[in-house]
């Protein structure tokens, strides 16, 4: 008899819970017909679904009971957006076109109502900075209420920009907005710590308040935004010479404390490798893909399909590995052939005209390109393009005298697929052996690199 009464209490408290949210919005003096919702996951968006605006400016959207918590964007205009929370609540908001965040009133949401309070709380501080910063400017030095603006401006500026952050969490601890925030806080040195030793301080105890059970913090920009800060602030804190080791023990220290939770550790795993493709840290992607991205991708089939693909593209050009030969067709003399290249060392470069880093990155490897002997240095750049015109027209029109080859098929080339090319541009060094000898980020870093190897390019 009790199992039956506890199963009648159950399908009573299911048949009670809402089948679905209604996100429902009226923006006053609305031009557009059509609004947008939105998803985060990390730092990326995906759009869910539009509504049509009726002439009141007042639309919805609907989320069912199985819509995960987390933080979604509301998209209006070409620059009118708000961000707000769904964490299984019913919401209604009403804002003004023209000023979406000032105008923004929670009028159904107890998770929203506490994320605008945080919002209007650091708008109304800038504000006021740059309100007393414009007063202070109207009067002449020694003026005494000059003095006594300045005085407020310096109060402002020393007042405790996580002060209502910490009020949230304290209050409302059960909150998806309080575990949103958590994010934005630092560590808190204690007083006894040197000031020369609090970064080290932070950086030891960065993760110590933070819960890596929450898988629903996937849904939100605050923990990618945190990874980002985390290894930015070995920057401050550890000389050049020593920075990506220290990075290292970093990643060591981050992946222990999320290992608590696997769906996590996945999600964080895949946003560093995102992140540090494209920095400027080879050791330390190194360090990450074969320490855990190949292990990721071995022993879980779920991760396989994430990982598999940059562990494999980066094996195929490793320092120290030997690269494929590249054969490029030529009109006259027969084929050019990579190993035959004459100079001391080829940098192998893909790039393509559509490709914006590119079109900022190339006219400084040409300026370097031009202070190198042929003998020591020869590029051989690839294009992903498949517009003919347009990548012949790069060339002429920025000088681009090196070797130049495309097979004019954009990501299909086979040269890209042979050597695990995942974005653009990417440089590869090898010698006449074709052993890669590094794969710097930026011409800086090649010169860097030449000088390491004895070739000292001009003035």
């Amino acid at each position: 008899m009790k199992r039956t009464g506890l199963l009648l209490l159950l399908i009573t408290l299911y048949l009670q819970l809402p089948a679905q949210y209604i996100i429902r919005v009226k923006v006053d003096s609305m031009s557009t017909r059509k609004a947008y919702l939105f998803e985060y996951i990390g730092i990326r968006t995906n759009m869910l679904d539009s509504a049509r605006v009726d002439a009141s400016g007042s639309f919805s959207f609907t989320l069912t009971a199985g819509a995960h918590p987390g933080l979604y964007r509301i998209v209006v205009g070409p620059e009118q957006f708000w961000d707000f929370i769904f964490n299984r609540e019913q919401v209604r908001m009403q804002t003004h076109f023209n000023a979406i965040i000032d105008s923004l009133k929670i009028l159904e949401s107890a998770e929203n109502r506490l994320l605008n309070r945080y919002m209007q709380y650091y708008i109304g501080l800038n504000r006021k900075a740059e309100a007393l910063q414009r007063l202070a400017g109207l009067y002449p030095d020694g003026d005494p209420f000059r003095d006594q603006v300045i005085r407020e401006l310096q109060k402002v500026r020393l007042s405790d920009p996580e002060t209502i952050t910490r009020e949230i969490i304290r209050d409302y601890p059960a909150s998806y907005a309080a575990r949103f925030l958590e994010m934005e806080l630092n560590p808190r040195v204690p007083a006894d710590v040197p000031a020369l030793k609090e970064l080290d301080y932070v950086l030891e105890h960065f993760w110590d308040d933070i819960s890596f059970q929450d898988t629903s913090m996937m849904y939100n920009p605050g923990l990618p935004n945190r990874i980002r800060l985390y290894f930015n602030l070995f920057q401050r804190a550890v000389p050049p010479g020593d920075l990506e080791e220290a990075m290292k023990k970093g990643l060591d220290r981050l992946m222990s404390a999320a290992a608590v939770n696997d769906v996590l550790f996945d999600f964080i795993l895949q946003d560093i490798a995102d992140w540090a493709e494209r920095m400027e840290y080879e050791s330390f992607f190194s360090y990450l893909t074969e320490f855990y991205l190949a292990q990721a991708s071995c022993t879980d089939e779920k991760r396989q399909g994430k990982f598999s693909d940059i562990v494999e593209s980066y094996k195929k050009t490793a320092p120290g590995t030997t690269v494929q030969e590249i054969v490029v067709p030529r009109d006259q003399d027969g084929a050019l052939i990579l190993s035959e290249i004459p100079s001391r060392y080829v940098l192998i470069l893909f790039w393509a005209t559509w490709c914006p880093h590119c079109t900022e990155m190339l006219p400084k490897l040409k300026l370097l390109y031009d202070r190198c002997k042929r003998q020591d240095l020869e590029i051989l750049a690839i294009s992903l393009d498949n517009d003919k015109a347009k990548w012949q027209e790069a060339i002429r029109q920025n000088g681009y005298n090196w070797i130049n080859h495309s097979e004019l098929k954009g990501w299909d080339c086979s040269i890209a697929y042979d050597y695990g090319i995942r974005a653009t541009p990417t440089m590869i060094l090898v010698d006449k052996t074709r052993t890669v000898i590094g794969k710097p980020r930026n011409p800086e870093l090649l010169e860097q690199k030449l000088k390491e190897l004895g070739i000292e390019p001009t003035k």
